[in-house]
């Protein structure tokens, strides 16, 4: 799947989950969130889309366990973004793997954004259409990511 049809895939099926995941969660910003992660853990699946009759049918499923998980972490002070990573195994032979170490234990918005950016070479404002966010929010994602990467992967070598 191609990005514009992701992205209007996306566009197509975010006011659906925003009103489900507010219906779970019962706070605007946390479904907001719980929205954004589960349209990017969707880029990440969009090869496999195709099998799909209703794509909207896996969007629901990682919405439900993303919100499953924002409910979980809340009851066990659990950070979210810590509880739930992204995948780099696919890109683990080219990158140094304490650089890898560092990026795995980033958030998972942070590991998302910053893999979208340098791995995958998409532009800002091209990752804030397809989490339904703002490139002002993706900049600072990306910042706080490389920030984080560099302390802990400083402190590796240290």
């Amino acid at each position: 799947m191609q990005r514009q049809e992701f992205e209007k895939l996306a566009s197509g099926l975010r006011p659906r989950l925003l009103s489900t995941a507010k219906s779970i969660l019962g706070s605007v910003e946390e479904a907001d969130d719980a929205v954004q992660d589960t349209l990017i853990k969707l880029w990440f699946f969009r090869d496999r889309l195709s099998n799909y009759d209703n794509p909207a049918a896996p969007a629901a499923v990682i919405l439900r366990r993303v919100c499953i998980s924002a409910i979980r972490s809340r009851q066990s002070s659990l950070d979210l973004d810590e509880a739930m990573t992204v995948e780099f195994n696919t890109y683990s032979d080219t990158i140094d793997p304490d650089i890898m170490e560092a990026i795995e234990g980033l958030p998972k918005m942070e590991q998302a954004v910053l893999k979208m950016k340098h791995i995958e070479g998409m532009e800002t404002e091209e990752i804030a259409s397809l989490i339904g966010s703002n490139p002002g929010a993706v900049r600072t994602a990306l910042s706080r990511a490389r920030k984080r990467v560099r302390d802990i992967y400083l402190k590796s070598k240290a």
